[in-house]
């Protein structure tokens, strides 16, 4: 999962991810808000601060005495004192006078334990005692029995020295803290915010499906040969598109998609014969059979001639894309049922040898050396062949081809492809020592920034 983070983390594709849930992450954010709302109605609390000063004398004769200046000695002696004051002061022993002289109800020795908090002040002889509680009217009253009892009762116990009041007590105005019920909506919408967010982030660089040309520029050391762009509805052009399939008919940007694709692929191999392109992909559904036909189909529409075998024994569909009558195939002539190759022309310099029309799992047949023989015979016969071969992430019969000079061309769909996916496939090719020549980047929007014909206007 790690390496996984690694590979996916782009700051442009998790922005985008974010951007995308943002709605999501709101609605998150009310909803933790409104139920800490309801639940944190039980804790939410104003507290007040009522808080008295006291100054230690060493020598108790010099308590009631105002002139007596300490020395430099007297209060250090005097700062000693405060920490056995300060321990007797928050005793049980201590505190169960103050209940007993307290005008109120309801405290307990605990409680005034919990809601009484001291402060020395650092070589001096001053302390501070701070009294807390809800109301600010108890909080003084209890500040005010602690003033009274403490100066006589305290140095009575610890058998040194003695203290007066140096600051009194007064009433609390204003809320030492507090945490409200709209307090705690905003934090629970925070905190649902954050969840969210943490949420997505990571439902983002977790998920390998590729939406973006930048990220197999990224991962892959490969050239895209081009983009294909998704017209599978209607535009402005007012035709149906519906057909992805090439034809007279296309949309110039469905036709300049495979001049592209066949550009990079003539480019440096116009004197080294025929080429065989062995089309594959990761998983189904991601428009290898269909790219297949029309990368044959831009071949001979400039006068190359070009074979298109479709040699997917595992689940044909090209005759759904291109139908023929003719229900012999492949299989009956690797079998030996057929003695002459069935080819059937489609149009031009196109011809096409489809699978039997009824054969399924007869993979095997893609291993003899009769399919080896049928290859080597037929790059004899034509300028360009292309091969229709079954997904590699799921079936390995397109490792077969390793043993001929077939390139390899990798279809990947935005928004289905997986990267993981097609890494493995890419591994398993390169392991084998086989070219691949390039990918296909199917099903591209035309609205993405990185379709190269996004602004063009047909």
């Amino acid at each position: 999962m790690f390496n996984t983070i690694i590979e996916n983390f782009h700051i442009e594709k998790i922005l985008s991810t974010l951007k995308s849930s943002i709605v999501y992450m709101i609605i998150s954010g009310v909803a933790v808000a409104l139920i800490a709302s309801i639940i944190g109605s039980a804790f939410s609390y104003t507290s007040y601060c009522a808080d008295v000063t006291f100054y230690v004398y060493s020598d108790p004769d010099n308590v009631n005495d105002t002139s007596v200046n300490q020395s430099t000695t007297e209060i250090s002696q005097a700062n000693k004192i405060i920490t056995s004051y300060v321990q007797v002061l928050k005793s049980s022993a201590f505190l169960s006078q103050v209940i007993d002289v307290l005008p109120l109800e309801g405290y307990s020795v605990e409680i005034l334990q919990s809601n009484i908090a001291t402060r020395t002040v650092s070589d001096t002889a001053i302390f501070t005692v701070y009294v807390y509680d809800e109301n600010p009217n108890n909080a003084l009253v209890i500040a005010n029995t602690i003033t009274e009892l403490a100066p006589t009762a305290i140095p009575g116990i610890v058998k040194a020295g003695g203290f007066t009041v140096l600051e009194p007590a007064e009433l609390p105005t204003t809320p030492y803290s507090s945490l409200g019920v709209s307090q705690i909506m905003v934090i629970g919408f925070a905190a649902g915010l954050m969840l969210a967010f943490i949420f997505f982030f990571l439902k983002g660089v977790l998920d390998t499906t590729i939406r973006r040309v930048y990220e197999v520029e990224d991962i892959f050391n490969i050239p895209i040969l081009g983009q294909v762009p998704d017209v599978s509805s209607k535009k402005n052009s007012g035709s149906d598109t519906n057909d992805i399939v090439l034809t007279a008919d296309s949309r110039f940007i469905v036709k300049e998609a495979y001049n592209d694709i066949r550009s990079n692929l003539l480019f440096g191999n116009e004197d080294e014969g025929c080429q065989i392109y062995v089309v594959t992909s990761a998983d189904p559904l991601e428009g290898k059979t269909v790219n297949a036909y029309n990368m044959a189909k831009s071949f001979a529409s400039i006068g190359k001639k070009v074979l298109l075998i479709d040699a997917d024994m595992r689940g044909s569909i090209l005759r759904t894309i291109v139908p023929n009558d003719r229900t012999e195939g492949l299989s009956e002539y690797l079998t030996g049922q057929l003695v002459d190759v069935p080819v059937v022309n489609d149009k031009e310099d196109l011809d096409i040898v489809y699978a039997s029309e009824n054969i399924k799992n007869r993979a095997e047949l893609l291993s003899t050396q009769k399919w080896y023989d049928f290859i080597e015979m037929m790059q004899k016969k034509y300028d360009e062949i292309f091969i229709d071969m079954p997904c590699l992430g799921v079936y390995s019969d397109a490792l077969n081809m390793v043993r001929t000079s077939a390139k390899y061309v990798i279809v990947i769909r935005e928004g289905k492809t997986k990267f993981v996916r097609t890494k493995m496939i890419v591994r398993r090719i390169e392991e084998l020592k086989g070219e691949i020549v390039g990918i296909i980047y199917n099903g591209i929007s035309i609205r993405s920034k990185d379709y190269v014909f996004r602004n063009y206007k047909e």
